[in-house]
């Protein structure tokens, strides 16, 4: 048989569409794996901007841990609310403050890391006294990291701390001492704290009342030896009445008699009890009782126990009892280097002996307290004051102490952040 060119060619044709299809497919298989490819570098790039967010989160989340912490009471080791004499604040743990107000970091304070472990049951953390945190990792799982430490380098400014937050995405040594391995992702924060003062301004008479001050006849003891605050014992922006049997004394060469301003331009300006409030504490009342360095206190029936549960768990913290108070058991609080802001909302009844370095501050009752102390006897040494009129039916004694309300300006208030310092940057940069 002849085999035509025509046959050959026609046999030709299904060898070409065979080259064609196999190179098809050799071009496919690169396309699906460069798609491939790209899928695997993009899954990657979100796990590392996952974990890059995580670090950073548990970086913030150490710096507003720190800011509650600072403002807070007693402390335990594992950072957790104490009633133990023998743990001090938090802040009372990582810093010492100057008689100027100035923080200092120093010595074993300054080695001091706490730690906390964000575990699936929830947080973990350690608040050493001395050494390295003590925490015990999980078995598996992430547990983002994060480490603080407080520094004063550079800072001369009264109030003023730097706390650097470490953040890690998960256990690694960068957050954790203990740890050999390198943590995936880190981040690091910082930001200057100051401390929101307590009492901005502080009284200069050891009682001011805004409105009527009326002593119904009672034989108070009220004294103020300061040079520097003229030496007033009370001051008012209404009469002062029925003030003959009240013994005053005030500074050498100074009749008691001439230490009493009555009808006080500058209080009568406060026109109303918020604004007396702000003058004093630098915001409003709701700001103020809400912020993280004052205790609300609800009173049983003898509210001395409350306060001083309160006092003793919280030193250095403001106590604001929310209501009137009666006080029917002995009771020593604060001293002149750490004295008590205590607020009472609300007419106050002391029916034993109450001793208290610091400063009372008494309100609401629609705009007029009673002052009550029918029993026992009532030292304040720091000052009293009460935003709207007042009645006195007793006989406290009531000492001017400048050092007392000195130390609330400058030791005790909210810590919080001051604005533009804070700083992220790599960590070692």
């Amino acid at each position: 048989m002849i085999r035509t060119p025509l046959a050959r060619r026609h046999r030709q044709h299904g060898a070409a569409a065979l080259i064609v299809v196999i190179v098809l497919f050799f071009i496919l298989a690169l396309v699906t794996a460069y798609a491939g490819r790209t899928l695997i570098f993009e899954q990657r790039t979100s796990v590392n901007n996952q974990r890059t967010a995580q670090a950073f989160e548990a970086a913030e989340s150490g710096l507003e841990f720190a800011i509650g912490l600072l403002s807070s009471g007693r402390v335990d080791a594992q950072c957790v609310s104490s009633n133990s004499i023998l743990d001090n604040t938090f802040r009372q743990r990582h810093m010492t403050q100057l008689a100027g107000g100035e923080f200092q970091v120093a010595g074993g304070m300054a080695v001091l890391r706490p730690t906390c472990m964000m575990l699936d049951a929830g947080p973990v953390c350690s608040c050493p006294t001395a050494g390295a945190p003590v925490l015990v990792p999980p078995v598996g799982g992430l547990a983002p990291t994060f480490q603080l430490k407080f520094d004063t380098t550079g800072i001369a400014q009264a109030g003023v701390v730097r706390a650097t937050a470490r953040g890690c995405s998960n256990i690694g040594k960068q957050c954790f001492d203990a740890s050999t391995d390198n943590a995936d992702a880190v981040a690091e924060v910082s930001v200057l704290l100051g401390l929101n003062s307590a009492l901005a301004t502080p009284p200069a008479a050891a009682l001011t009342v805004r409105g009527t001050l009326d002593l119904n006849s009672r034989a108070a003891t009220i004294v103020n030896a300061d040079v520097p605050s003229r030496g007033v014992t009370m001051d008012a922006g209404g009469a002062i009445v029925n003030k003959d049997s009240v013994r005053l004394s005030s500074v050498p060469g100074t009749p008691g008699s001439m230490s009493v301003i009555a009808s006080d331009a500058s209080l009568i300006e406060l026109a109303s009890a918020d604004r007396m409030f702000s003058s004093l504490f630098g915001m409003d009342r709701d700001t103020y009782r809400t912020q993280p360095g004052v205790v609300q206190v609800t009173c049983s029936a003898d509210c001395g126990i409350d306060i001083d549960n309160a006092v003793f768990k919280n030193p250095g913290r403001v106590i604001w009892v929310q209501g009137p108070a009666t006080i029917s058991s002995t009771r020593t609080w604060g001293t002149e280097a750490q004295p008590v802001t205590l607020f009472v909302q609300g007419d106050l009844t002391v029916s034993a002996n109450v001793q208290m370095f610091g400063l009372l501050y008494l309100h609401g009752s629609g705009g007029a307290n009673t002052w009550t102390t029918p029993a026992g006897s009532t030292l304040i040494q720091g000052a009293v004051v009460a935003e709207g009129n007042l009645l006195l039916d007793g006989t406290p004694t009531i000492v001017f102490n400048p050092a007392a309300l000195r130390a609330i300006n400058l030791t005790q208030g909210s810590m919080v952040r001051i604005p533009g310092s804070w700083r992220d940057f790599a960590t070692g940069s």
